[in-house]
């Protein structure tokens, strides 16, 4: 993943002449400017997100002025957020800017000026997700209506980031399931469902999510199957644009039907904790 990293900011960045470097092979004599690659923390961070390991890239310039950093800075973002990059093994990730690192600093052994630009690569391996959750004909039929809605150039998926995950997209994923006694023979099904909207560009994935949040609010329902007539009830969609696409989400809405077989509608065990020992 590293050597992928490298070989892009080489490609996207002709002002460093492929001068990238790991930490080690830096230094006061290595003519600028010049690119540092570090890798930090691989965590796991969530089911639908698998595991996210953290990279920052260091520009080095001499001892000038920061208009020169911020110049080579953009660049580096440019080459890296968003883009679909492919290791040796064939593994495709995606690189997401997180910010800066810090303030700008002065690097006085190194006689250089330089600030530090942190990327998360998430998605680095596949993600094991219950086959129920991932066949769950609710999420399949919202993922379906977001298909027809925002057509070919997007990618819809359902319940976590694949590796290789595309731009645009949209992944829908189920948080929270309940039942409700109407009647002594009806019941009320509910299932609030998360949306993550992930654009190539700010205002792409802006436009997207208003897209969705105001269709879902005027289609009221959509099918659940068209050949027995049933649909699903749409309730309060909503967005957040604060919140991050990849990690939280910003669309919030609840689906919910009226039936007299609650069972057929969610699994009869979702998750089984044990805190103890048996005996």
């Amino acid at each position: 993943m590293r050597m992928a990293i490298r070989e892009r900011l080489i490609q996207a960045v002709p002002e460093v002449s492929g001068r990238v470097y790991e930490p080690q092979a830096a230094g006061p004599k290595v003519e600028k400017p010049y690119l540092v690659v570090k890798q930090g923390v691989e965590a796991e961070e969530s089911p639908w997100m698998g595991f996210r390991r953290i990279i920052e890239v260091w520009p080095y310039i001499s001892r000038t002025t920061f208009q020169q950093v911020d110049a080579l800075a953009e660049k580096v973002v440019a080459a890296l957020d968003g883009q679909l990059l492919m290791t040796k093994a064939g593994e495709a990730f995606t690189c997401h800017y997180l910010g800066t690192v810090g303030a700008d600093f002065v690097d006085e052994d190194w006689d250089a000026i330089t600030r530090g630009l942190q990327f998360a690569v998430l998605a680095l391996q596949p993600v094991e997700i219950p086959e129920m959750v991932a066949n769950d004909p609710w999420l399949e039929a919202l993922a379906k209506w977001t298909e027809g809605l925002l057509g070919v150039t997007w990618t819809v998926y359902r319940n976590f980031w694949p590796l290789g995950y595309k731009r645009p997209s949209v992944m829908w994923r189920l948080t929270r399931i309940g039942i409700e006694n109407q009647t002594r023979a009806a019941f009320r099904v509910t299932k609030a469902v998360q949306g993550h909207v992930l654009g190539r560009t700010p205002n792409e994935e802006l436009e997207g999510t208003a897209r969705i949040v105001q269709e879902l609010g005027a289609a009221v329902k959509i099918p659940l199957d068209l050949v027995t007539r049933r649909y699903l009830q749409v309730e309060a969609p909503a967005v957040d644009y604060r919140l991050d696409a990849l990690a939280t989400g910003q669309v919030t809405v609840m689906l919910s039907r009226l039936t007299t077989r609650p069972a057929e509608e969610v699994s009869l065990i979702w998750h089984v904790y044990s805190n103890g020992t048996w005996r």
